[in-house]
């Protein structure tokens, strides 16, 4: 049986720049960033309806990228079962919930969400990936910059925390925390990608101003978490004796950061600018120990509690004696949504993901990024509320990138992993600027 003729060339190169157009959009739409804040000037806690509206194409794009790629994401699924069982619990919360509309359609949003980080894993190999995320957030650190120079009133707050940045986005917090991760990516890129070094330099310098601009001290120590694990990985990765060397001094910094903030917390919370109550956040863990342990194990419904109308979280409200949006802690939220169930799944899927970073350890510069990127990730979702989140990027790049490990990685982007026995030629490969 003669084989169907090929696509022509010009069609399929037509086909793979619409697809690079639709991953690009969907990308700057998942930052939560730029057009929301545009339709949506202030932050709703039901959402904007025409933000509603507007996702509906959105996930229709990403239903169609799928679709190219079905049998590469099927198979990720297959790898991560343990991440896809607390999405699935998100989707199905409905049935439980104390909210079942909202919770539906949030569910609904937490999936498409997570189908578009699949396919980031399965359409790009890594370096791509990066790069493609590294050229996006440049363009938005550039565009908010620009907007905190020529529209003031928008991009920065005149209310809550006076003059502080907050770019395109609602919060300062948020802009911060972006910029940290932005800053870190950039800075990968810089160690990895030699040929546009002086780019990805200058980008984590713009990333670093706006966190600064921010006032942020979360984002701070975050920038300073990812630099620096830019910077150990570079150092491991150059032979034995530095990496042992690090270690011991890794060990002793953090030991000794341990012993100054037990024996002088006051100390350390006033040097980054905090209070001991992390800005009201431990009253609110404290009064929802009682809330989660009246529905443990499936929770109240995905994104359903801090519904206005919500009555557990009046009555969470009332005792802190303030609008609390979110818990303010991701693993919280994660109990609130699906209960101690969904948080064990996720820890799961974090402590695979960081096992296999570390196994990947020196064989492998990817391990660097993820490594920084699972310790970001740790750090911010101790104060924010950015994990198992619905239309966000920091959801779809951890999902990318848990997939991503799971699968395996190569210089390539194929799925098999490096062999030990070419570690020196990679490592000359990649001193010689070769796969870049």
């Amino acid at each position: 049986m003669s084989q169907p003729p090929a696509a022509p060339a010009s069609l399929a190169s037509h086909a793979g720049k619409i697809a690079l157009a639709a991953t690009v959009l969907c990308v700057v739409l998942f930052s939560e960033g730029l057009i929301q804040r545009l339709i949506a000037p202030e932050m709703s806690d039901d959402g904007n309806p025409i933000l509603r509206v507007m996702w509906l194409p959105v996930y229709a794009i990403v239903m169609g990228l799928a679709l190219s790629q079905w049998r590469e994401i099927l198979a990720l699924v297959l790898r991560v079962p343990f991440l896809m069982i607390l999405v699935a619990l998100a989707a199905v919360s409905f049935v439980w919930s104390i909210d079942p509309g909202l919770s539906l359609r949030r569910g609904i949003s937490v999936s498409m969400t997570t189908l578009f980080g699949l396919y980031l894993a399965a359409r790009f190999s890594w370096i791509d990936l990066i790069r493609l995320m590294g050229a996006i957030w440049l363009c938005l650190a550039l565009v908010s910059f620009c907007a905190g120079i020529l529209t003031p009133g928008f991009a920065r707050d005149y209310e809550i925390h006076i003059g502080a940045w907050r770019g395109f986005w609602f919060e300062k917090n948020t802009l911060g925390g972006h910029m940290s991760r932005a800053g870190f990516l950039l800075a990968f890129l810089a160690l990895v990608d030699t040929r546009r070094r002086m780019v990805w330099l200058f980008g984590t310098g713009v990333a670093t101003l706006l966190v600064l601009l921010s006032t942020s001290a979360t984002a701070l120590m975050g920038l300073m978490l990812g630099v620096g694990a830019v910077i150990a990985g570079a150092i491991l990765q150059s032979g034995q004796l530095r990496a042992v060397a690090l270690i011991w001094a890794g060990t002793a910094l953090v030991a000794g950061l341990a012993g100054f903030i037990l024996l002088w917390p006051e100390v350390f919370f006033e040097l980054i600018g905090k209070d001991p109550s992390l800005t009201g956040r431990t009253d609110i863990w404290v009064a929802l120990v009682d809330t989660i342990a009246a529905r443990p194990w499936l929770g109240y419904g995905y994104g359903a509690f801090w519904n206005p109308v919500s009555e557990p979280a009046y009555w969470v409200r009332i005792s802190v004696e303030w609008a609390a949006p979110t818990a303010h802690n991701g693993w919280l939220d994660i109990a609130l949504s699906v209960g101690v169930t969904g948080v064990v799944l996720f820890a799961i899927s974090f402590g695979a993901t960081l096992l296999r970073a570390i196994r990947l350890g020196l064989q492998h510069r990817f391990a660097i990024f993820a490594l920084g990127y699972l310790a970001q990730l740790g750090l911010f979702s101790f104060s924010e509320s950015i994990l198992l989140e619905q239309n966000s990027l920091v959801w779809v790049t951890y999902v990318a990138l848990a997939a991503l490990m799971a699968r395996g990685v190569s210089e390539t982007g194929r799925v098999e992993r490096p062999a030990r026995l070419d570690l020196a030629r990679q490592r000359l490969r990649w001193q010689g600027g070769g796969l870049i």
